[in-house]
């Protein structure tokens, strides 16, 4: 078995929307134009909605309120529109995940904690669109959610080798199945035909130094897991820190202080964006968010 093989065996379960697959369509074209990405948004009142509930949120802290999805494209751009909009539908795709082998609310809202911080690090370090890092940070670990679909037995053994640490669990999938979550995420972002960054970013963000492109944005995804991580599991992002790269430091200019001042300002940013996701009750507290291990 291949990650590519998982993705085809996966077929359906794990394939964008028609309206997805269109707007795609409609940002490769060069002849098309953003109003015609608008109304085909608009023709699905839930997407719509939550998109611009997203824009409108303080997570973008614009000063005028945005009520129309051709509005939104103006200020912040197709492509950028069109990364939100697959997130969005991914954030509602997985639903057969055993619920024995991962918690989804809680999975989501590490994910969401980690696109936030990879956001907040980009500007940090002056990354030209930092908004990309945000939709990088929230899909970086899909590809766990299809081997839990796929590979359930299996993925239900990673966890127990690893104990459910993150920074575990690469060498552990590598020693059941001969590749990475990371590996499988990103043959399913080029099946979704996903920006090459994101790609590079969901399949590189363990291993930052085995990039060949896209260096800077694996390193941010990377380091933002970590915070994310150091969340999940109640402690402190300075100590988590202390398992960074030597060389993600060179190669973001960041620095330790830089980090956990992230993760201290981001105040409320990721609750009411789960809760805009989800479409349910905000995300519990990061101290109650351990991923538990199977019964």
């Amino acid at each position: 078995m291949t990650p590519r093989q998982l993705i085809r065996n996966a077929g359906d379960l794990v394939s964008l929307p028609e309206i997805c697959v269109r707007i795609n369509q409609l940002v490769d074209d060069p002849t098309s134009s953003a109003e015609e990405m608008a109304q085909v948004i608009s023709q699905d009142a839930s997407l719509t909605a939550r998109l611009l509930k997203i824009v409108n949120s303080a997570f973008y802290g614009f000063p005028g309120r945005i009520d129309t999805i051709a509005r939104a494209i103006t200020v912040i751009g197709t492509r950028d529109l069109r990364d939100l909009a697959l997130m969005t539908a991914a954030c509602e795709l997985f639903t057969g995940v055993p619920a024995n082998l991962i918690d989804m609310e809680r999975f989501w809202h590490s994910s969401l904690t980690c696109g936030v911080l990879a956001r907040r690090l980009a500007r940090s370090c002056r990354v030209l669109h930092p908004d990309r890092l945000f939709v990088m940070g929230v899909l970086h670990d899909i590809g766990r959610l299809v081997l839990f679909q796929q590979l359930p037995v299996a993925s239900r053994d990673i966890l127990l080798i690893s104990k459910g640490r993150d920074d575990l669990i690469v060498a552990a999938e590598r020693e059941v199945f001969g590749f990475t979550h990371g590996d499988v995420g990103y043959e399913l972002a080029c099946d979704w035909r996903l920006p090459a960054p994101i790609c590079s970013a969901i399949r590189w963000h363990h291993l930052p130094e085995q990039a060949t492109t896209d260096l800077i944005e694996c390193t941010l995804v990377y380091i933002a897991n970590i915070l994310a991580d150091s969340l999940v599991w109640d402690s402190e992002p300075g100590v988590e820190l202390e398992r960074v790269l030597p060389g993600s430091w060179q190669i973001t200019g960041l620095t330790p202080v830089e980090c956990e001042r992230a993760v201290s300002e981001m105040g409320d940013e990721v609750r009411e964006l789960y809760a805009i996701l989800m479409r349910h009750a905000p995300a519990p507290q990061p101290s109650l968010v351990k991923p538990g291990l199977p019964d």
